[in-house]
């Protein structure tokens, strides 16, 4: 009896320690990285290199960012979310923090072994910035617009460029779809802020009001749907770039979220699928479809 009661109460905190790492979080990283993999190869990369750089390595620094940031705002927690693991007493805060070090230190060993130098400095540069968003003195999560800034960067910025790098040079139009995609992460990154209105500081929605970071959040939603179009009829991205033009769809569903506060959960969680989708589309637009 005492054997099942410890091996169940193990099973519960490895599964409380699994939700600290949010993985729904990481369909946008992973997402990104194989997008910028294809962007740079003109196909589909190696099996072992989707599983060791596009799903391991966003696994161990999205699960380090997402840790710390339990960790360092459990107090919050405490009053938007008290289902979390550390409010509800599954495990103690301090498990939380050494199991993001380990998680640190497993990003480090993946990209050693796994990408050169220069990449590995991408890696490093994500790291970084995730414990600049949460850890004091810098904490740029309660800073405003630096906020959900940092957030696009580190979901869309870094791993899109540091992929698009690992089979060829960096081109001139990634660069401008990088930069395209981050600002529409960046105005999807607001929509989380909604969701915790009691308990956050200095975020976007109590720094503008409510209607004025919503009006944020759908401009950031809407860019990659304008420019990318523009640009492929312009000739300065191929043709397959106009079927961004059918997320307008989608887009239109989202901005009816927003209307409830009851649905400001379901607002965010489709804001970010539809960013990982929209990145997805990039990398099947630039190579010219799976093959």
């Amino acid at each position: 009896f005492i054997t099942v009661w410890c091996c169940e109460a193990m099973l519960t905190e490895l599964v409380a320690l699994i939700r600290t790492m949010r993985p729904m979080t990481w369909v946008s990283v992973i997402v990104t990285i194989l997008a910028g993999m294809m962007i740079s190869l003109g196909s589909i990369p190696p099996v072992t290199d989707i599983v060791f750089i596009s799903v391991l390595l966003p696994i161990c620094v999205l699960g380090y960012a997402n840790s710390l940031n339990a960790y360092t705002d459990y107090k919050i927690d405490e009053i938007t979310r008290p289902q979390r693991a550390i409010p509800q007493g599954i495990i103690k805060k301090e498990t939380v923090l050494y199991f993001s070090v380990f998680l640190f230190l497993g990003a480090l060993v993946i990209s050693f072994f796994v990408l050169d130098l220069f990449l590995f400095v991408f890696v490093i540069a994500g790291l970084l910035l995730a414990t600049a968003y949460s850890a004091r003195p810098t904490q740029i999560k309660v800073h405003g617009p630096a906020a959900p800034a940092a957030i696009a960067a580190g979901y869309v910025f870094i791993p899109l460029v540091g992929a698009s790098l690992l089979y060829s040079p960096l081109k001139h139009d990634v660069l401008l779809i990088a930069i395209v995609l981050t600002l529409q992460t960046t105005g999807a990154s607001v929509s989380k802020d909604f969701i915790d209105l009691k308990g956050d500081v200095g975020t976007l929605p109590l720094q503008l009001g409510v209607k004025r970071a919503q009006f944020v959040v759908f401009a950031g939603l809407v860019m990659p749907l304008l420019v990318f179009p523009a640009l492929s009829v312009a000739g300065y991205l191929s043709r397959n770039y106009l079927v961004y033009i059918v997320l307008f769809i989608w887009l239109a569903y989202i901005v009816t979220l927003y209307r409830n506060e009851h649905t400001y959960e379901k607002a965010y969680i489709h804001s970010f699928f539809f960013c990982a989708v929209s990145i997805f589309l990039s990398g099947i637009a630039y190579t010219g479809g799976i093959t």
